[in-house]
C-alpha cells in the first residue's frame, strides 16, 4: 500500500508538473491511478520514471526483504519471527538494497560517461574517426557487453535482492550484490525454473484467496441487508462506482489464470443506486481488499525468492542457510536442566 501511495504521489505530481488540472485528473484516473503514462517535459518524466518509480521500487523492496527474513529465520530453526522484527529489520536493511541499486546505477552512468569521452575521440581532425574506429570492438564493444548483463542483471534485482539482503547475515552491500550477480549469471536456468513456480502458485493461491473474499463481502452484505435493507447495496455499488473494477488490474485477480474463462464476475456487488456520499469511504475500504489479494500474491513470490535463493545457495556453494543459527532466537527452557556437577 506504501509502494502504490508513493506511485500515485509522484504520479500526480508529474500530471501537475505537465499543468494539467488536478481535477481532471482526479475524475480521470480516481484514487489510484493504476497504469503506465507517458509525459513530455523533462520535470514530469524526471518525478515520474526516476523519482516515482525509484521509491516505489524501494518500499516493494522493503516489504519484500521483512517478507523473505520471516522465511529465511524459519530456515534456520526460528518459526517465531514476528511482524514487527521482521519490519524493523527491512527498515535497518533499507540502506543496503539502496546502496546496492545507487552501485549499479553509478556503475552504469560511469560507462556511459567513459564512452561519451570515446565519442568525443571523433571530432579530432583527420585520425579522429579511425581511432574510434579501431578501439570500437576493443574495448568499447567488450565494455558495452558487460554493461548490458549489469543493466539485464540490475532489472531483476526488485526480486532477487531482497532475499539476497535478508539472506546475508553481516548486513553488506558486496554480499548482496555478489549473491544477485552469481545468481543470475551461474544459476539462470534453476532460478527462472523457480521464480516460474513461484509465479504460477501466486496466481492460483491468490485466486483462492480473491474467491474466498469475494464470498466474505456477499456474505456481510447479505447478512448487514437482514437489519439495514437495501441501504446496503446502495452503498457498497456507490463504493464500486468509484473503482475501476472492471480494469485489467482486476480482471487478472479475479480469473484463476489469463486467457482462462474460469473465475467470478463483480458485476453483482454493483447492483445498488450509486449515489451515497458513504461511497467515497466505501470505496476506500473495498480497495484495501483489493490491496490486500495483491499483497499475498507478492508475498508468494517474495516467499519464492526467498527459498530460491537458499536452494540455489545450497546448489552452487554447498552452503546450507538451515545450518545457520537464527538471528532473532534463542532457545530458552523453562526448566533449565539440572547440573549433576553441581548437584554432587
Amino acid at each position: 500500500m506504501i509502494a502504490l501511495l508513493l506511485y500515485d504521489v509522484f504520479t500526480y505530481l508529474a500530471f501537475l508538473a505537465e499543468d494539467k488540472s488536478f481535477c481532471d485528473v482526479w475524475a480521470a484516473h480516481g484514487f489510484f491511478p493504476l497504469k503506465l503514462f507517458c509525459f513530455d517535459s523533462f520535470l514530469a518524466t524526471f518525478l515520474y520514471y526516476y523519482l516515482g518509480f525509484l521509491f516505489t521500487g524501494l518500499a516493494l523492496m522493503t516489504g519484500f526483504t521483512a517478507i523473505a527474513i520471516i522465511d529465511i529465520e524459519d530456515l534456520r530453526g526460528n518459526p517465531f519471527m514476528s511482524f514487527k522484527q521482521a519490519l524493523k529489520f527491512s527498515l535497518g536493511r533499507f540502506k543496503q538494497n539502496l546502496l546496492a541499486i545507487l552501485t549499479i546505477a553509478i556503475f552504469i552512468l560511469f560507462i556511459i560517461l567513459l564512452l561519451f569521452l570515446v565519442g568525443l575521440i571523433t571530432r579530432i581532425p583527420v585520425i579522429g574517426e579511425f581511432i574510434y574506429s579501431l578501439f570500437f570492438f576493443f574495448p568499447s564493444f567488450v565494455v558495452s557487453i558487460l554493461v548490458m548483463i549489469v543493466i539485464f542483471t540490475g532489472s531483476l534485482s526488485l526480486l532477487i535482492l531482497p532475499a539476497a539482503t535478508a539472506a546475508d547475515r553481516l548486513g553488506e552491500t558486496f554480499n548482496s550484490l555478489l549473491e544477485l550477480f552469481l545468481t543470475v549469471t551461474r544459476q539462470p536456468v534453476r532460478w527462472i525454473l523457480l521464480t516460474a513456480y513461484s509465479l504460477v502458485t501466486a496466481k492460483v493461491c491468490s485466486f483462492i484467496f480473491a474467491y474466498f473474499s469475494y464470498r466474505a463481502v456477499q456474505f456481510m452484505a447479505y447478512a448487514s441487508e437482514l437489519g439495514g435493507g437495501a441501504k446496503i447495496d446502495n452503498i457498497i455499488a456507490s463504493g464500486m462506482a468509484h473503482l475501476p473494477w472492471n480494469s485489467p488490474l482486476v480482471t487478472f485477480a479475479d480469473n484463476i489464470f489469463p486467457g482462462l474463462c474460469f473465475g467470478f464476475d463483480l458485476s453483482c456487488l454493483t447492483t445498488g443506486n450509486p449515489g451515497n456520499p458513504a461511497g467515497y469511504l466505501m470505496a476506500v475500504m473495498l480497495f484495501l481488499i483489493f490491496l490486500l489479494i495483491w499483497g499475498y500474491i507478492i508475498s508468494v513470490i517474495a516467499t519464492g525468492q526467498a527459498y530460491a535463493i537458499a536452494i540455489i545457495k545450497a546448489r552452487r556453494d554447498g552452503y546450507k542457510i538451515s545450518d545457520e543459527k537464527p538471528l532473532f532466537f534463542e532457545e530458552e527452557y523453562i526448566n533449565p536442566p539440572i547440573d549433576d556437577t553441581e548437584s554432587k
